[in-house]
């Protein structure tokens, strides 16, 4: 009997050293609040659009996001590369965990070796911002055609009356250069999706030879009607410009893999609003 007390006792201690920490944890630091960050952010006195940015808040390192880029940088000179209404945002590392703070900037100037290709000005009118709807001029608006082959719609050919029976019709989107690459896309004949905001960059050194002037990106939105149909309407970010002038904006992608000549691929014609 005494035997199998012991044996029990023995297998309660087990258990209990089991459950008990083999070391202590480490325990976080304070976690500085952004009140007492020391930082300065200045801009040129002449050139408005340079900014100096320079930390030093002991044991607190930064990220500094400034709308065109990040740094790391404690102490960095940045662009804001168009007039407009910027805020800096800040993420101190703490050793308590991140603390965020940010701080407002108004541009005056715009640099000048920023956007020197013409087609930022056709695409966006800078940081005053240029709407872009269905272009009702062409046969149709949206549709499919052979990659690098068509360049326009030549498969699947959808008018803009077909795109008003599927309530997108009055759709629009405006790319703008304030304080960013802004578009907002306004999906104004689809409540339920409403306006959204995001940022796109176009690239005038990406092109396919014979076919496309360029490429387009966009990041937390698209273009009007920006889905691939055929693969559960997933949002397409990525477009091949094939057009882009004052008057004209044509886009195409190719379906997901598809990276052959004449695959399936999607096409979207715009024109200015109004």
């Amino acid at each position: 009997m005494k035997r199998k007390i012991l044996i029990y006792i023995a297998g309660i201690m087990l258990i209990i050293g089991a459950c008990a920490p083999i070391e202590d944890r480490d325990i976080l630091g304070p976690k500085i609040p952004a009140s007492q960050f020391v930082y300065t952010i200045t801009q040129d006195p002449i050139d408005d659009y340079i900014l100096y940015l320079d930390n030093n808040t002991p044991g607190v390192l930064f990220s500094w996001d400034y709308a065109w880029g990040t740094t790391l940088k404690q102490k960095d000179t940045v662009h804001l590369l168009v007039p407009g209404s910027y805020t800096i945002k800040i993420t101190g590392t703490t050793e308590g965990g991140l603390v965020f703070d940010e701080y407002p900037v108004t541009v005056t100037k715009a640099d000048p070796d920023a956007f020197q290709e013409p087609e930022w000005d056709m695409l966006t009118s800078m940081a005053a911002g240029k709407t872009w709807v269905w272009d009702t001029d062409q046969p149709a608006p949206w549709g499919n055609g052979g990659y690098i082959g068509c360049t326009a719609p030549c498969w699947w050919a959808v008018t803009y009356d077909d795109l008003v029976d599927m309530d997108v019709g009055s759709d629009e989107m405006t790319f703008d250069l304030n304080g960013g690459r802004n578009l907002t896309l306004v999906a104004a004949s689809v409540p339920s999706a409403g306006t959204t905001k995001g940022s796109f960059n176009l690239n005038m050194n990406s092109v396919i030879a014979g076919w496309s002037v360029g490429k387009l990106t966009t990041t937390n939105t698209t273009v009007i009607n920006g889905i691939f149909v055929n693969f559960d309407n997933i949002l397409v970010d990525s477009y091949d410009v094939l057009k882009l002038t004052s008057d004209e904006l044509v886009l195409s992608a190719p379906e997901p893999g598809v990276t052959w000549d004449w695959g399936t691929a999607w096409f979207w014609m715009f024109k200015p609003k109004n």
